[in-house]
C-alpha cells in the first residue's frame, strides 16, 4: 500500500526538518511525500533541497494553505491520503498503526487522536477526542457520525485522519475561508465514506506556535463568516443525512454562534495565560 502525505509549507524554516523527519522515518507502507512550498521566503526552500530525493516538492506563489492543499491533491498516488502541517509531526510507528487498521478493517477513514505542543515543551491532550475503538458502518452514521458536525468540532480536522484516496481526488478546499476551511472538507469527506474506524492512539503532535486568531475585530467576524459557510453546507447535507427535521435545523444554524462566542472566549483566556491560541 502506498500513503501520500500532503505537506503545505510557508516560512517554517524552524519546524520542516522535524516535520519532514518525522514522516521519513516511518515503516510500514510506501509513503508518495509531497510538499507544496507555498511562496516561502526564508530558508524554508534551502532546507527542503536537502530532501528532494526522497519527496517531491512543488512551489507556488503564494496563495494559501487551501490552496496549497489544492496542489497536493492533485498531485496524490497513493491509495490513502494523509495532510500534515509544517510545524507539526507525527509518531513513531504512525504508518505501521494505521496500516495495520486499514488492513484489518477495510475502513475509508481511520480517526485518530492528537496532542498539542507548546514551545515550553508541554504538552496537552485535547478531551474532546474520541477514547475508545469503534468501526462505524455507513448504517450508524447518522447516529454516530453526522451529529458531531452539528454539535461540536470533533471531525473537523482534516490533519488527524487518513482517507481513503477516492474520497479526497476531484475535490477542492475552499481558498475563501481562513478558517474552518478544514471543517467543511471533512463534512464531504465523511458524506462520501462508507466505513469509519476511530482508534484512540495518540499519532499526531500539533504544534501551537502562537499565531492563531488574536481577538481583533476582523478576525472575529472571519471566524464568524466561515463557521456561517460551513453551516450552510451542513444544512444542505441534512436531508442525504436523512436528519432533516426543524430541530437539527435550528441546531445547525445555532453553531455558527456558539463557535464563534467559544473562539472569543479561548481568546480572552490565552491573553490571560499567555498561552496563545
Amino acid at each position: 500500500m502506498t500513503i501520500s502525505v500532503i505537506i503545505p509549507v510557508f516560512n517554517c524554516e524552524k519546524y520542516i526538518e522535524k516535520c519532514l523527519e518525522s514522516v521519513l522515518s516511518q515503516k510500514g507502507a510506501d509513503l508518495d511525500v509531497i510538499v507544496i512550498n507555498d511562496g516561502s521566503f526564508d530558508k524554508t526552500d534551502e532546507i527542503l533541497t536537502k530532501y528532494e530525493k526522497e519527496v517531491r516538492i512543488k512551489k507556488t506563489p503564494n496563495r494559501g494553505i487551501s490552496a496549497a492543499r489544492n496542489e497536493g491533491i492533485r498531485m496524490i498516488r497513493g491509495e490513502y491520503t494523509m495532510f500534515l502541517d509544517s510545524d507539526d509531526y507525527l509518531k513513531a510507528g504512525t504508518i505501521e498503526t494505521l496500516s495495520s487498521v486499514i488492513e484489518e478493517t477495510d475502513a475509508d477513514i481511520v480517526k485518530f487522536r492528537y496532542k498539542l505542543v507548546y514551545p515550553n515543551g508541554k504538552e496537552k491532550l485535547p478531551g474532546n477526542q474520541f477514547d475508545k475503538y469503534d468501526l462505524i458502518e455507513k448504517k450508524d452514521f447518522k447516529e454516530k457520525v453526522y451529529p458531531y458536525f452539528i454539535n461540536g468540532i470533533r471531525l473537523n480536522s482534516m490533519c488527524v485522519g487518513i482517507y481513503r484516496s477516492d474520497l479526497i481526488k476531484g475535490r477542492e478546499f475552499r481558498e475563501d475561508m481562513p478558517v474552518a476551511e478544514d471543517a467543511v472538507f471533512s463534512i464531504g469527506t465523511y458524506t462520501l465514506a462508507g466505513r469509519l474506524a476511530v482508534i484512540p492512539d495518540i499519532l499526531y503532535y500539533y504544534y501551537q506556535t502562537g499565531k492563531g486568531l488574536t481577538g481583533s475585530g476582523t478576525n472575529i467576524k472571519q471566524k464568524y463568516r466561515c463557521n456561517f459557510i460551513f453551516a450552510k453546507e451542513t444544512s444542505r447535507l441534512l436531508k442525504e443525512w436523512d436528519m432533516n427535521t426543524l430541530f437539527m435545523k435550528i441546531r445547525v444554524w445555532l453553531r455558527p454562534l456558539l463557535l464563534t462566542f467559544d473562539k472569543i472566549m479561548r481568546v480572552l483566556q490565552s491573553k490571560k495565560t499567555g498561552s496563545g491560541d
